[in-house]
């Protein structure tokens, strides 16, 4: 007899009325209660409260729950760009109903917020391809694997490989001014030394050569 699969269902997870609390899928009670416990980094019994939230039901499978489900199921948000605390119900400093505006899975104050924040971001994506361009241009000759550039890296990074390399290196924009900082693995130190001996041999030589 085949095993019947079971659909995934809403599970509220939670540390306390206080504390974290999580949606997360799962097909019982129990899986419900381990998976949101390492999602908030409790030990199974650590967790205090595992319930079913049927309202989520209909999410289950899909990338992320939007932020209009969670505060019409009375969840409170924080702005993703200022971090105030947003109710469905929130007003601002003259008591005016705020004019919460919701993107997927984030939710801003108003519309200035969203804006700002989008502002934001760009910036973080200019510089991870101003940083790539820098990388590309000043060492043509290696091998990047791994790009963690633009939002929401504030420090822009890129590993690579060289010939003759076993662990490789990476490169970063720690600062954030633009200067290059290059490391190399510690097993790696006598080729990336060998590598880049040969390699400014190779370049004398080809300005030997010009006319």
């Amino acid at each position: 007899m085949s095993k019947t699969n079971k659909p995934l269902l809403a599970y509220h997870v939670g540390e306390g009325s206080e504390g974290e609390q999580v949606i997360v899928f799962a097909t019982s009670s129990a899986a419900g209660r381990r998976k949101g416990g390492n999602e908030l980094d409790l030990m199974f019994e650590e967790v205090e409260f595992c319930r079913r939230a049927p309202w989520a039901d209909q999410y289950a499978g899909q990338p992320f729950i939007p932020a209009k489900a969670y505060h019409d199921a009375g969840w409170w948000l924080d702005c993703d760009h200022c971090g105030t605390q947003l109710y469905d119900d929130a007003e601002d400093d003259d008591g005016n109903p705020l004019q919460i505006v919701y993107d997927g899975r984030h939710a801003y104050c108003d519309s200035g917020c969203k804006a700002m924040r989008e502002q934001e971001v760009a910036r973080y994506n200019a510089a991870g391809q101003a940083f790539k361009g820098k990388v590309m241009a000043a060492r043509p000759d290696l091998t990047f694997t791994d790009w963690r550039i633009g939002w929401p890296h504030i420090t822009q990074f890129a590993k690579f490989t060289f010939p003759g390399g076993k662990y490789g290196g990476s490169v970063r924009d720690q600062e954030g001014d633009g200067n290059l900082s290059w490391y190399i693995a510690q097993g790696d130190q006598a080729a990336w030394d060998s590598y880049e001996s040969v390699r400014a041999s190779t370049a004398q030589q080809g300005e030997g050569e010009k006319p």
